[in-house]
C-alpha cells in the first residue's frame, strides 16, 4: 500500500438494511457448512461407519456449490435476479428435509449436494445484484458490510450445532437449516427487489449462454483478479478442511475450546472487513488487495517455517497468531478482489459472480487434494498448501495495473 488516493467522485449512498439483509441470506452457505460439523461423530455411529466416511459429505458439498453457482449464473442474467432465488431456496428446503431424514451415508452424500445447489443462489444473486446496482468502489464497501453480517455465521455456527446437540440429535440441525432456508424466501420476498433491468438482461439463444464462460476466462480484466481472489480465498478452505486435525487432535482443544478458536480467527476476518471498507475511500482498491495478498503470504509463510522447524510440537500461541492473521487477511483480499472482477462486467455480472465462487470452491477441492498428498503434521501441511496457493495468488495480483482506479466506473 503506497500512496493514497483522493477520491474525488460523489458517492451514492448504498442502502445499509438491504446490504446487510443480503448478508443474512448469503450466511445461509457458512451455516450449512460449518453448523453440522460437530454432528459427525453422532452421525457416524448413527449410520455404523467411520466418522471419516461421513466427512465426506464436506467435498460433496463443495461440488455441489462449483457447479450449482454455473447454472444460476446465466440464469439470473436472463431471467433477473429475485425468480432464481426462489428456485434455489425451495431445492435447499426440501433437500435440508432429505438431509434429515437420512437413513444411511449415500442418502446424506446426494442430499447434501442437492443442498449445496440450492443454497449457492444467494451468493450469485447477492453480489450480482450488489454489481447492477453499485460502483465497483462502492460494491467493495458493501461486500465489506456484509461480510460482517454473514460472517457470524461461523463464529456461531459450531457453537450453534453444539448447543442444538445438547437438547436433541443431529437431525434437528437440519430442520433448523430448513427452517433458515423459509427465513430467506420472507426475506426475499420484502427486501429483495429486481436490480437487472429488461434491457440489460441476456437475450441471446440459450444454446450460446454458456459459451459465456469461455469469454468470461478469455477476459483479462475479470480472469486474472478472479483466480487470484480464488487463490487467496483457498486459504480459508484448507484452514477449513484441517481445523479440527490442528486444533482438536494436535493440540487437545475440546469442542468448546475449538469453538472459540474458531469463531476468533473468523472475528478476524470480520474485523479486517471492516477496516477495508473505511480505508476504499482513501486508497486504490488494487493497493489494498496488495496488502491484504502480502499480509496472508507473510502468514503462510511463518506457518511454513514454524511447521518444518517445530512439526506437531510448534507452540500453539504462534500457530494460532499466524493463522489469525492468514484469516484476516482475507478482510483486504476478498472484498477487493471480488469488486476488481466484476468491475467491467457490468452487462454479465451474474454469469461474472457464478464464475467467480466455482473458482473460489474449486481452489478448496483442490487444495484439500493436496492436503491429503502430505503426511506430515497438521501444522506443516497447513503451512504448504495455504504458502503455494497464497504465493501464486500474489503474482497474479502483480499482472492487476497497480495505476487502476475504479472510483468513477458506475
Amino acid at each position: 500500500m503506497t500512496k493514497p488516493i483522493q477520491n474525488t467522485t460523489q458517492l451514492t449512498p448504498f442502502p445499509t438494511l438491504w446490504v446487510m439483509v443480503m448478508g443474512l441470506m448469503i450466511a445461509i452457505g457458512p451455516l450449512a457448512i460449518d453448523m453440522y460439523l460437530p454432528a459427525l461423530p453422532s452421525m457416524a455411529d448413527d449410520f455404523g461407519v467411520a466418522v471419516a466416511t461421513v466427512s465426506k459429505s464436506v467435498p460433496f458439498y463443495f461440488i455441489g456449490l462449483v457447479f450449482g453457482q454455473l447454472i444460476y449464473g446465466p440464469l439470473s442474467d436472463r431471467v433477473g435476479r429475485v425468480l432464481p432465488m426462489y428456485v434455489g431456496m425451495a431445492i435447499f428446503i426440501m433437500a435440508s428435509i432429505v438431509c434429515a431424514l437420512a437413513q444411511n451415508e449415500l442418502m446424506l452424500f446426494v442430499a447434501r449436494t442437492v443442498q449445496a445447489l440450492g443454497a449457492c443462489v444467494t451468493a450469485v444473486v447477492t453480489r450480482a445484484s450488489i454489481r447492477d446496482t453499485l460502483s465497483p468502489v462502492q460494491g467493495a464497501k458493501a461486500f465489506s458490510l456484509m461480510v460482517l453480517v454473514m460472517g457470524l455465521a461461523p463464529i456461531l455456527a459450531p457453537s450453534l450445532g453444539a448447543l442444538i446437540l445438547q437438547v436433541a440429535n443431529w437431525r434437528v440441525l437440519f430442520w433448523f437449516l430448513a427452517g433458515y432456508g423459509v427465513l430467506n424466501l420472507i426475506l426475499t420476498k420484502i427486501f429483495l427487489k429486481e436490480t437487472l433491468k429488461p434491457e440489460n438482461r441476456n437475450t441471446s439463444p440459450i444454446s450460446q449462454t454458456f459459451l459465456g464462460y469461455l469469454d468470461l476466462l478469455k477476459d483479462k480484466t475479470f480472469i486474472i483478479p478472479a483466480v487470484a481472489g480464488g487463490l487467496l480465498q483457498g486459504a480459508f478452505f484448507i484452514y477449513l478442511s484441517v481445523s479440527s486435525e490442528l486444533f482438536m487432535v494436535n493440540y487437545g482443544l475440546n469442542e468448546r475450546q475449538f469453538a472459540i478458536a474458531f469463531g476468533t480467527n473468523a472475528l478476524g476476518f470480520i474485523a479486517m472487513t471492516q477496516v477495508n471498507q473505511y480505508l476504499t475511500g482513501k486508497f486504490r482498491l488494487v493497493q489494498l488487495l496488495r496488502f491484504g495478498a502480502f499480509m496472508q503470504l507473510i502468514s503462510g509463510g511463518c506457518l511454513l517455517l514454524l511447521g518444518l522447524i517445530f512439526g506437531s510440537k510448534a507452540y500453539f500461541a504462534l500457530v494460532f497468531m499466524t493463522v489469525f492473521c492468514c484469516i484476516a487477511g482475507l478482510g483486504f483480499t476478498q472484498p477487493n478482489a471480488t469488486a476488481i472482477a466484476l468491475a467491467f462486467q457490468k452487462k454479465r455480472a451474474g454469469m461474472a459472480s457464478a464464475m467467480q465462487g466455482a473458482l473460489q470452491f474449486s481452489v478448496g477441492i483442490f487444495g484439500g487434494l493436496l492436503l491429503s498428498l502430505f503426511d506430515v503434521s497438521a501444522v506443516l501441511k497447513l503451512g504448504i498448501v495455504i504458502t503455494t496457493l497464497v504465493a501464486v495468488g500474489v503474482v497474479l495480483i502483480y499482472r492487476i495495473d497497480p495505476k487502476l482506479d475504479l472510483s468513477k466506473m458506475e
